[in-house]
């Protein structure tokens, strides 16, 4: 059976941080200020803020730092321990992708046909970032597994 499927696996320190809170903080990061982020999730500003907050509170050092004023109103930008924060969430995320990959592709083996036909993404083992088209393999490593989203042919022969 070739079909494979994809298993998402969401690595959620209860009920702190999760991959909600981490791309919001990866906006905050990307647009400096809390309503850019906002924005680019398609969030409204205080629900952001509501969350920001919270993460704040449950470390011992704020992850987000408010900057008042200046030219453009201010903004927002994480803080050494945000940004540490991010890289342990990335990291956990990673070895927990490859602990999993051959369990991943055992059951991707066991599906049954029609799973494929549901939607379900192809799990394939890349030998590059560039064979899962760049942003479908998080790690960047070969040997990746990457999601090839049905009806996405691959870019090169597999």
């Amino acid at each position: 059976m070739t079909d494979k499927a994809d298993l998402s696996i969401q690595l959620r320190i209860v009920p702190i941080i999760g991959p909600g809170k981490v791309q919001l903080l990866e906006a905050i990061e990307r647009f400096g200020s809390i309503s850019g982020a906002a924005r680019s999730m398609g969030m409204a500003y205080p629900n952001a803020w509501k969350l920001i907050d919270d993460l704040n509170s449950h470390f011992g050092e704020p992850l987000v730092d408010r900057i008042v004023g200046g030219k453009r109103g201010g903004g927002a930008a994480l803080t050494d321990n945000g940004r540490a924060v991010l890289s342990i969430f990335r990291s956990m995320q990673a070895k927990a992708r490859i602990l999993l990959a051959s369990d991943l592709e055992a059951l991707s083996y066991l599906l049954a046909p029609r799973a494929a036909e549901a939607g379900c993404p192809i799990i394939e083992r890349a030998s590059g970032p560039a064979e899962c088209g760049g942003d479908l393999d998080a790690s960047g490593a070969a040997g990746s597994l990457c999601a090839i989203p049905p009806g996405r042919a691959r870019s090169s022969a597999g």
